[in-house]
C-alpha cells in the first residue's frame, strides 16, 4: 500500500459527492426510475442528493450503526492525515478539477455536512441501512443498480481475490447491475485481483471495463460493470 495513505484499512469517514459519482460511475444513462443502492459509501452525499430529487436511493454501510456525531468526529481525525498524504503524493494526481489538497478536504467537509443533514433527517428514514458485505440485508434483485465506490480493488492489500469475488456475488444477488470504481489499488497500480476476479465472475455475469469521464489519480479512468447473464 502507498505509504502516504496507509491507514491500516478502509477509511469510512471519507465521502464523495453526487457529481463525483455521476462522473466516475458514468451515471448519465441511469433512468430516474431506477432503484439504486450505494454500497460502502460511508458519509458520501450521493444518497442525500439523488434521494432529495425524488430518486429511489438506499445507502448501506457498517458506519451507519453509529451516530452522526461519531461519524463527524472520525472525519476530523481522518482529514488531517488525508491532507498530509495528498500533499506528499501531489504528483500522483491531476488537480485540474479539485485545485489543491486543501480544496479536496473542503469538498469532503461539505459532502459530510450534506450527508449528516440527511442522515439525521426524518425524511431520510430507511435511506441509510447498517450492513456489510458479504451479507447485505436485502432480498435478491431489490435494486436495478448497485454502486460500490472506493472499496473493492482499491484495498487490494486488505481483500484477497476470493473476497472480491464473494463481495461481487453478493452485490449481484441484490442488484441486476453492479458498477465498481476504482480499479487501481492504493499505490495507483492495476489491482492484482482484477483479472482473476473477472475470469471467475464471467461464469455468471457479463463484464466490461468501461472508460469514465473522470481522472483524479493518474490513470484511474475505468470502472467495472457487471450485469447478470442468467
Amino acid at each position: 500500500m502507498s505509504s502516504e495513505f496507509d491507514f491500516g484499512g478502509a477509511v469510512p469517514a471519507w465521502g464523495r459527492s453526487a457529481a463525483e459519482y455521476e462522473a466516475f460511475f458514468a451515471l448519465s444513462d441511469v433512468p430516474s426510475s431506477a432503484r439504486v443502492l450505494d454500497c460502502g459509501g460511508g458519509p458520501s452525499s450521493f444518497a442525500a442528493e439523488w434521494g432529495g430529487t425524488g430518486r429511489f436511493v438506499v445507502a448501506v454501510d457498517p458506519v451507519y450503526r453509529f451516530s452522526g456525531r461519531i461519524i463527524e468526529v472520525d472525519f476530523e481525525s481522518t482529514s488531517a492525515r488525508m491532507l498530509k498524504g495528498a500533499r506528499e503524493a501531489y504528483a500522483r494526481f491531476i488537480w485540474d478539477h479539485y485545485g489543491s489538497p486543501e480544496s479536496v478536504v473542503r469538498l469532503r467537509r461539505d459532502v459530510l455536512s450534506t450527508f449528516l443533514r440527511d442522515f439525521r433527517s426524518a425524511v431520510a428514514n430507511g435511506r441509510y441501512v447498517a450492513g456489510h458485505l458479504p451479507d447485505l440485508p436485502f432480498r435478491a434483485r431489490s435494486f436495478d443498480l448497485v454502486l460500490c465506490s472506493h472499496l473493492l480493488f482499491l484495498y487490494s492489500e486488505e481483500f484477497d481475490t476470493e473476497t472480491h469475488i464473494s463481495y461481487l456475488r453478493e452485490l449481484l444477488r441484490v442488484g441486476r447491475e453492479v458498477r465498481v470504481y476504482p480499479l487501481l489499488d492504493m499505490a495507483g497500480n492495476r489491482s492484482r485481483h482484477l483479472d482473476g476476479t473477472i475470469r471467475t465472475m464471467q461464469e455468471t455475469a457479463d463484464i466490461e471495463v468501461v472508460a469514465v469521464p473522470f481522472e483524479f489519480r493518474r490513470g484511474d479512468t475505468n470502472m467495472l460493470r457487471l450485469t447478470k447473464n442468467r
